[in-house]
């Protein structure tokens, strides 16, 4: 009984690892590179954010063919292959000698993070948890969170000690070290390839039917679902940009705290709202964490002191909940578990690419204002926004289910 509960927290830690990679050290802890790269390349800092745009872009894409090469040729293999290219490119950004070559690098890392990454990992999960999915699913994209929370200030402090180019070799061992329990721990695709089936299998399986068979696929949901999608994960563009945004206040001191700050509760923010969705409503959940995001963003505009820009940080990590289990959970509620798979690739893609492009807008904001006021405006807007789709879906959801 142990071992097989055992197996069930090997595929966990095994997705903890491969978010901690593609998302945490791929994404998260990006910003803190960009002003060093701007600085010896002389360039201006949209030109380096746009690596990041590019890695996830290349991401989302690769991503969507994830479930065809898991079919073609196995998991253990598309890890190995995917740690293999997203370890090598990671080194070799610390000898990349202009933009060119940052671009095509972070393109490999996005190629190796769409095969190994987050729709990878939510695929395996749904194959092995039907009961408690959305916990195991939020524990594991807590990882993105803290993997950031926890090596931002080693990574700043390397890039500070000795340059930008050694944070990148120091990162690509990271990153074999976070994916090997995933290459090495005996976790299949399928838990029926290992003997077994997936937990709380019995339960899960009474309501799916009757899920299935209430719920159809809605035009008016389905574009809102994208467009919540979009808006909340362009809110999730900005804390890259957190480090910067403490040097334009001249409190560089306090940029690492605040992307510290803003990983920590990306990741215990994405349990919480996983328990409060489980214990209240993912209705209430979603409402609670956008006041919550609204008041970090207020902070981060009005505030000029260290200590009210970390807590507003932490404030704002909460849209990660929102942007990624809320999504999730979204998606699943709306349309039923059997509708999931058609309908939530399509609203990932959609939200990564947001994430993409704003990431950008925010470098370049900044580069053409020299402040990143009218960027927090933006994103004020685009919180409201998250908040209102998410309420207009509820809506139409009500009137579409049979009352009883």
């Amino acid at each position: 009984m142990n071992q097989t509960k055992n197996r069930y927290w090997m595929v966990v830690v095994a997705g903890c690892g491969l978010i901690g990679t593609c998302l945490g050290l791929g994404i998260n802890i990006s910003g803190l590179f960009f002003s060093a790269i701007a600085d010896e390349f002389q360039t201006g800092r949209a030109g380096v954010s746009a690596s990041l745009t590019i890695y996830n872009l290349v991401h989302a894409f690769v991503g969507m063919s994830a479930p065809f090469f898991l079919r073609r040729f196995g998991l253990k293999k598309m890890l190995v292959a995917g740690t293999a290219l997203q370890a090598a490119s990671t080194f070799l950004l610390s000898k990349a000698n202009g933009l060119p070559a940052l671009w095509l690098l972070n393109a490999l890392r996005g190629t190796a993070a769409g095969l190994i990454g987050t729709v990878t990992v939510t695929i395996i999960i749904n194959y092995w948890f039907n009961q408690n999915n959305a916990l195991m699913t939020s524990i594991a994209m807590c990882f993105s969170g803290l993997a950031g929370a926890l090596l931002s200030p080693l990574i700043s402090g390397i890039i500070a000690g000795s340059g930008w180019r050694a944070a990148y070799q120091v990162t690509a061992m990271l990153v074999l070290v976070f994916n090997l329990p995933a290459i090495l721990l005996p976790i299949t695709l399928k838990p029926e390839e290992a003997g077994m089936k997936p937990y709380g299998e019995k339960q899960k399986n009474e309501t799916v039917e009757t899920v299935g068979t209430e719920k159809k696929i809605s035009a008016g949901l389905f574009v809102l679902v994208i467009l919540f999608g979009i808006t909340s994960s362009a809110v999730t563009a900005f804390p890259p940009h957190f480090s910067g945004l403490a040097e334009s206040y001249r409190l560089a001191s306090a940029g690492a705290l605040m992307v510290s700050a803003g990983m920590i509760t990306n990741s215990l923010g994405k349990v919480l709202i996983g328990r409060l969705i489980d214990q209240y409503s993912l209705r209430f959940s979603i409402r609670l964490f956008t006041a919550g995001v609204l008041i970090g963003a207020l902070g981060l505009l009005l505030g000029r002191n260290s200590i009210v820009l970390i807590l507003s940080s932490a404030l704002y990590g909460l849209a990660y909940g929102i942007a990624m289990v809320a999504l999730v959970s979204l998606t699943r509620e709306l349309f039923g578990t059997a509708q999931y798979s058609r309908v939530y690739p399509k609203a990932a893609l959609a939200s990564t690419f947001s994430n993409a492009i704003f990431t950008t807008v925010a470098g370049g904001a900044y580069d053409r204002y020299g402040s990143y006021s009218p960027m927090i405006i933006l994103l004020i807007v685009l919180i409201i926004t998250t908040f209102l789709l998410a309420e207009a879906a509820y809506r139409i959801h009500d009137r579409s289910v049979p009352k009883i």
